[in-house]
């Protein structure tokens, strides 16, 4: 186990390599790269085509979390690979923020941000905000219309629904109610054509 002094010292060491700012800037600074930044959106473009989805009744398509999956896989490594050119490893990273911890906790100092810090680098476990930038995608390739434009989507009746009952659907992050049309029963899919919100 780190002693008190080695873990001072590690801070030191990381708050030298921030330019004084806080000792765990070094680690966030990592993901703001350029590089993984360029490469966290071409995940998004390639992927973007499989969240025109329009979801009925609070489904989504399986897909939707493996790429969540491999999103928070690629941050993980990302997060290993600026660990190692900190000369940390994930363990005494974990360690350092225990320890970091136990002074906001016991001291009440926060001059570390470490909540801000943990809030940012764990950002790719939040599934919301994952769709999110998805959708976004989604819509900065124009794969659908503008803000205030119509589109057609295609909606799977679900189980237990019919005809002339009032369905919520998922589109793009947006709920929207619709009417199942006549003749549409449970496992049919109907098109019918929604207003793009923002």
């Amino acid at each position: 186990m780190t002693s008190f002094e080695q873990l001072d010292a590690e801070m030191q060491r990381l708050k030298e390599i921030s330019g004084g700012g806080s000792s765990l800037e070094p680690v966030l600074r990592g993901f703001h790269d350029e590089g993984f930044q360029a490469y966290v959106q071409q995940f998004a473009a390639e992927r973007a085509s499989a969240f025109q989805s329009a979801c009925p009744d609070g489904s989504q398509p399986l897909i939707w979390t493996q790429y969540h999956n491999e999103y928070r896989e690629m941050f993980e490594c990302h997060l290993q690979n600026v660990l190692q050119s900190l000369n940390m490893t994930e363990d005494s990273f974990h360690e350092l923020c225990g320890y970091i911890q136990e002074i906001v906790e016991n001291l009440g100092d926060d001059s570390e941000n470490l909540y801000g810090y943990i809030k940012a680098i764990t950002s790719s476990e939040d599934y919301d905000a994952f769709l999110q930038l998805m959708f976004t995608e989604v819509q900065r390739q124009h794969l659908v219309p503008m803000e205030g434009q119509v589109q057609e989507i295609d909606v799977v009746v679900p189980e237990g629904m019919g005809p002339g009952q009032l369905l919520p659907v998922d589109y793009l992050g947006r709920r929207y109610e619709l009417y199942i049309p006549e003749g549409c029963e449970a496992g049919t899919t109907f098109r019918t054509t929604i207003s793009i919100e923002s």
